[in-house]
């Protein structure tokens, strides 16, 4: 069984074979060649059979020198994959992040944020999973999602919750309406109005029922749906008006569908982020939110 068989010595010994020189050899290594010289004897002692014959300044490997080369190269080329591998990584050229959104967040917002990611970073890859924001809690307690975009109110214990975003729900109007000509709405705008509302089960529905009791305001409910993207088409297509929050429908609203308009008293929606609490953000993780934070303070400032 061979003993002090060292990585240097592998090392060196390639670098000889390579060269064909000694003082060469030291060259590669950043070393001197009675340092190489040194070695390669350790190795040849350590192995029981001679590695080079000296011919001049020349070193001619042995056969056995050449059959130790041939494995010795095999294991050098798994080191320079491994190498390959661990530059991708660091320099953001390999990698998969995988995220689960709202539909609020998913069925716009997020594929923006994520085309900017890819384009920046081709060489990782993005899988987007649509769910509902308690749905969105369950991917990441799983622990195997990077990231969750939704709007809570609960905790679990497998999961870190913290805000990335708060802004007001929005007014949304048909093109046209006559309610168009006020700078913001009031409860009492809705009453008697035909009114798009969230499904009774959607969280956001208790909040919209608390704004519209202030006035006190009846609006006549038309229609229920469970997205917000739902319920702005709707809108859009004149069935009434509705109060969604503030990412759908300013996106409603840049397209020239509804007319947009702020509420009185405001009611504030906010935006959590989700991440698995056994384990840190990867390097690709935190880059991504980079570009999410950036994309909420540019969108609310057009």
């Amino acid at each position: 069984m061979l003993h002090r068989l060292t990585h240097r010595q592998i090392e060196a010994f390639r670098a000889v074979i390579e060269t064909g020189k000694i003082t060469a050899a030291a060259d590669v290594l950043g070393t001197t060649q009675p340092s190489v010289s040194k070695i390669i004897a350790d190795l040849e002692h350590v192995a029981g059979f001679g590695l080079f014959e000296r011919r001049g300044r020349q070193v001619i490997p042995t056969q056995e020198a050449l059959a130790l080369y041939e494995e010795v190269e095999r294991s050098f080329v798994g080191m320079s994959e491994i190498s390959r591998v661990i530059e991708d990584i660091r320099d953001f050229r390999k990698g998969s992040l995988l995220v689960a959104g709202m539909p609020a967040l998913a069925l716009k917002f997020l594929p923006d944020v994520i085309a900017d990611f890819v384009a920046e970073e081709p060489g990782i890859s993005v899988s987007l999973r649509a769910r509902s924001s308690q749905a969105v809690m369950r991917h990441l307690s799983s622990q195997q999602f990077d990231l969750g975009f939704a709007a809570l109110d609960t905790d679990h214990p497998a999961v870190l919750r913290e805000p990335i975003f708060t802004s007001g729900m929005l007014a949304v109007l048909p093109i046209g309406h006559a309610l168009g000509v006020k700078d913001f709405l009031e409860p009492l705008d809705f009453d008697q109005q035909p009114f798009i509302a969230l499904g009774a089960e959607i969280g956001t529905r208790s909040e919209t029922d608390l704004f519209l009791s202030s006035g006190p305001a009846r609006p006549r409910i038309v229609a229920e749906a469970q997205l917000s993207a739902s319920i702005c088409e709707l809108v859009a297509a004149g069935a009434g008006i509705s109060i969604v929050e503030p990412v759908t429908a300013t996106h409603f609203g840049f397209s020239g569908r509804v007319l947009v308009r702020p509420l009185v008293p405001e009611q504030s929606f906010r935006y959590d982020l989700l991440l698995p609490a056994l384990r840190k953000p990867s390097r690709v993780a935190s880059r991504f939110l980079e570009l999410v934070e950036k994309k909420f303070a540019y969108f609310f400032e057009k």
